[in-house]
């Protein structure tokens, strides 16, 4: 039976220092967790595809500007269409997890101060992966999908171990 993209975590982030992050899109399947992550070689290519489309559907400078800021979803949308098998080979280092592998996913909505003078609070998820060769945090950049969206589409894989 073929491997169905079940949906997509578009702007998942892992922390490797104390400023700096990688991006990485979380691939939930009917079988397995992928881990894409996001080079910025392939965000630029991304960028560039959605400005294309703009500008060719007849947007002037502002609606490509704005094709641009939703580069995200696109990325959303591009690996819902692809295979497995190519997500995983599309950049070194990406990864899968079987429900065998996985201990527990946890995913808590969680929020922060903007940094501004405005005292805004961003809200947005925390998604901790427990696996046999590790644990891993991952926080989205906003709560879109919310909380119980992630936490129906984690359990449709691996059932009882999402919390």
């Amino acid at each position: 039976m073929a491997e169905t993209v079940l949906g997509v975590i578009p702007d998942a982030r892992i922390k490797t220092g104390l400023l700096k992050s990688e991006s990485w899109v979380l691939v939930v399947t009917d079988q397995r967790l992928l881990g894409a992550r996001i080079t910025d070689e392939l965000m630029k290519h991304v960028v560039e595809q959605a400005r294309a489309a703009a500008k060719a559907s007849g947007s002037g400078f502002f609606g490509q500007w704005g094709a641009q800021l939703k580069a995200g979803f696109a990325l959303g949308q591009r690996y819902s269409a692809m295979t497995p098998q190519a997500i995983l080979a599309e950049t070194p280092g990406n990864w899968a997890l079987l429900p065998s592998q996985v201990g527990a996913i946890k995913v808590e909505r969680k929020s922060r101060n903007s940094g501004s003078d405005s005292d805004v609070e961003i809200n947005y998820l925390k998604i901790t992966i427990e696996a046999a060769g590790g644990k891993g945090s991952y926080e989205t950049n906003d709560d879109k999908p919310d909380q119980r969206e992630v936490q129906a589409l984690f359990a449709r894989t691996f059932g009882s171990a999402v919390r």
